[in-house]
């Protein structure tokens, strides 16, 4: 899941004070940090292997998952249905927390975009192609357009950017961040301070007001010249509603679930497994309106 359980509980104890986080009872050394075996053995853990010699007539797709999601867990399944249909594709678990490693998406977002941009450019270089696509989901949506806008050379090489639900006018989590602002923007750098400390800066940069929310407001211009961006958000979703997602520029196609398929519950964390929506991501990608797939009762989650 994009936004776990775990993430909600944070942001709640984030906005109450340090005071309400827990005290340390046991020595770091002899906490386990493995990935549970209950996710591994499940059907809808792992990714394909990034095969730098695949070859299709179509751009390779770079797949960037969710805040505390990684490359396994979020866009995997639709990355093994993209190669199904002919997709060379391309993931990476990218601002990893230390402890865990396995959990991405929490580390300082300019860090990660200079972690993907790299990693956009490392396909281009080893498959030779002229351009890359990306598909992002939740923080990932904002990554695959927050880094062709600050990271030099990626715009020229990027060609569609499909966006699942990105928060780029700042996310609210759940009305938690309007707790932020209590004692005015002291509180709401404290809670900043405190996201840093827990390890999780994302979490605050993603927010309203957060670093990266304010530099799509002060942008000239949020999606870049050449990029054919398509975001794809869902009525249902009251983590990151549609008003949060869209981007009102010419260049951009704002596409919402219910468009096409009106009976679809779908929320945020289930725009990754959707058919309904993986049909929109195909047809941005391939420039199409094709019923690709059939409408499905996504996650209301």
């Amino acid at each position: 899941m994009a936004i776990g359980t775990w993430f909600a509980a944070l942001v709640a104890a984030s906005s109450m004070g340090v005071s309400a986080l827990p005290t340390q009872s046991k020595d770091v050394r002899d906490v386990n940090f493995a990935i549970p075996s209950a996710l591994t053995s499940s059907h809808l853990y792992g990714a394909p292997a990034n095969n730098f010699s695949c070859t299709s007539s179509r751009n390779p797709v770079v797949m960037l998952h969710g805040l505390s999601a990684s490359r396994e867990v979020d866009l995997n399944l639709l990355q093994y249905e993209l190669n199904n249909r002919g997709y060379c594709t391309f993931s990476l678990t990218y601002g990893a927390h230390p402890i865990p490693s396995w959990i991405g998406g929490l580390d300082d977002m300019t860090k990660s975009a200079k972690q993907i941009a790299g990693f956009i450019h490392e396909v281009k270089q080893k498959t030779g192609a002229t351009k890359v696509d990306i598909v992002g989901h939740s923080e990932g949506g904002v990554q695959s357009i927050y880094v062709p806008m600050t990271q030099d050379g990626i715009a020229d090489i990027v060609e569609h950017i499909v966006a699942l639900g990105p928060a780029v006018h700042g996310a609210t989590y759940f009305g938690f961040t309007d707790l932020w602002y209590t004692g005015g923007d002291l509180t709401r750098a404290l809670v900043g301070q405190l996201l840093d400390v827990v390890g999780c800066p994302a979490c605050e940069q993603l927010a309203v007001d957060g670093l990266v929310t304010n530099q799509f407001t002060q942008a000239a211009k949020i999606a870049q010249p050449g990029n054919k961006v398509t975001v794809i958000g869902s009525t249902k979703d009251t983590l990151v509603p549609v008003e949060v997602s869209t981007i009102d520029e010419p260049d951009v196609n704002n596409v919402l679930v219910q468009t096409t398929c009106p009976d679809d519950p779908v929320g945020h964390a289930g725009l990754a497994w959707d058919r309904s929506v993986w049909r929109l991501i195909v047809n941005a990608l391939e420039e199409t309106d094709e019923e690709v797939y059939k409408c499905e009762q996504g996650l209301p989650f």
